[in-house]
């Protein structure tokens, strides 16, 4: 009887001194996998990614940036851009450079800084069903980009060219100039970045767009690794 007894005891003691050492790896297994493997985000979570006016207003060095517009689907500007490859250059969450990319979901908002604006942006997170769904239109992104160099808006007989592209850290970018605009200039920066399953995909014009795209895209890239 002594024995069951003493066996007894050193479970109790197994319990309160060392957790049962098997539980606890368990658990340090667990831990592991959950923050190397992110969660796919949902619908519900895309507008909640997007930057405040405030954010904006420091990222672009304005002062009054207001929402004017908010859109859960993709617009399509394709009948006023030639030649047409240069429809994803030229602004962010356009539905023909989407079609058949297999994405669920999108959130967009433009802001601009009163009727004659000096500062203009357009912010869209894009939801896709897996992270390699949302990698491969990343990939294919890469690929056209580079096709575009000039464009002309047709209604409004506004040229364009564009500058340098960039792909950096996961974040995709170019800067393209108005030729014929009025002094002292414009110009609009884009970004496109890949966190995630949600493509970011940002439009920024002003003056001196400078790298104004990227810090956004990089902000939302923030908010979406925060779900993770």
């Amino acid at each position: 009887m002594g024995q069951p007894s003493a066996a007894l005891s050193v479970a109790v003691i197994c319990v309160l001194v060392a957790g049962c050492g098997s539980t606890i790896g368990n658990a340090e297994s667990t831990t592991t996998t959950r923050s190397m493997i992110p969660r796919p985000l949902v619908e519900r979570e895309l507008a909640g990614l997007l930057l405040s006016p405030e954010q904006v207003n420091a990222a672009m060095g304005a002062a009054g940036m207001t929402v004017t517009n908010n859109q859960a689907s993709m617009s399509d500007n394709s009948a006023t851009m030639a030649p047409q490859e240069c429809l994803a250059i030229d602004g962010a969450a356009e539905a023909p450079v989407y079609a058949n990319s297999g994405y669920w979901a999108e959130r967009d908002q433009s802001l601009n800084d009163g009727d004659n604006f000096t500062h203009y942006l357009k912010q869209a997170v894009v939801l896709f069903p897996t992270i390699e769904k949302a990698a491969a239109f990343f990939d294919a992104s890469t690929q056209q980009w580079p096709a575009c160099r000039q464009y002309t808006h047709t209604q409004s007989e506004s040229q364009w060219s564009v500058g340098q592209i960039s792909n950096a850290n996961g974040t995709l970018s170019a800067t393209a100039t108005q030729h014929n605009a009025s002094a002292p200039g414009w110009g609009c920066g884009r970004a496109l970045a890949l966190r995630n399953n949600v493509i970011i995909d940002i439009n920024t014009c002003s003056i001196s767009p400078a790298d104004s795209a990227v810090k956004i895209a990089d902000q939302i890239a923030a908010n979406v690794s925060a779900r993770w």
